[in-house]
């Protein structure tokens, strides 16, 4: 496992790091960087699926309904979309994007939970409550990753699904581009996993990996996609 030393406090992450100016900046950096690989992402885009929808389809395929959370909701836009099958809850650290995800959810009964991640579920939602949770682009971000996972596992009813997804630290795009690689956001990301390591964090927090279909597991994706079940 890679990580970053140096904890920084919650409340430094939200005013200084705030996910939403940085990655802006990094999309900067990228288009003066490597402005033809850009240009060739963007005009190619058409043919990748869009995440939030292979996050739910991902979702769907082991859970069709109940209560979902989304730890690190970001806009809420994926909120948004699970809210047609489920009944949801979003925590997010940046006050911005807490705003941005009580808007993307008006008029639905779902609702958005402001402040650290772990310490907001401990504090506000109840054991064994959650058929869903999900961690999209969220435990990267996360200085404490095995607190995250017990969070999840906590709330999780027996038989309940978690839901990651996370760069890929052992994706052949990481070797060929080194330093200049897209997952690097130092220091926003503090964390790192291969599909090897993240099973292991998973079991190590009493989850049970589950079986990654094919396309989840091939090396040439920059995202690691893997759910696992708290045991029933």
């Amino acid at each position: 496992m890679v990580f970053l030393d140096g904890e920084l406090p919650y409340e430094i992450q939200a005013s200084d790091h705030d996910w939403l100016d940085e990655y802006n900046k990094e999309r900067t950096r990228r288009k003066e960087r490597h402005p033809l690989l850009m240009s060739l992402s963007r005009s190619t885009a058409w043919l990748r699926p869009a995440t939030n929808n292979r996050l739910l389809a991902h979702t769907l395929h082991y859970c069709k309904s109940g209560k979902l959370v989304d730890f690190g909701c970001g806009d809420g836009t994926f909120l948004a979309l699970a809210a047609k099958h489920f009944d949801v809850t979003g925590i997010e650290l940046s006050p911005r994007f807490a705003e941005l995800a009580r808007l993307a959810l008006r008029g639905t009964s779902g609702k958005i939970l402001e402040g650290p991640l772990t310490e907001v579920a401990e504090r506000l939602l109840p054991a064994a409550s959650f058929d869903v949770v999900t961690q999209l682009g969220y435990i990267e971000h996360e200085w404490r990753p095995l607190d995250a996972l017990r969070a999840a596992h906590r709330i999780l009813r027996p038989g309940g699904v978690l839901v990651i997804k996370t760069p890929n630290y052992a994706s052949w795009n990481r070797y060929v581009m080194g330093s200049d690689w897209c997952g690097y956001h130092t220091p926003a990301h503090c964390n790192y996993f291969t599909p090897k390591t993240l099973s292991r964090i998973l079991r190590a927090t009493n989850f049970e990996p589950l079986p990654q279909p094919f396309a989840d597991r091939l090396p040439t994706s920059d995202s690691l996609w893997l759910s696992a079940r708290k045991p029933s």
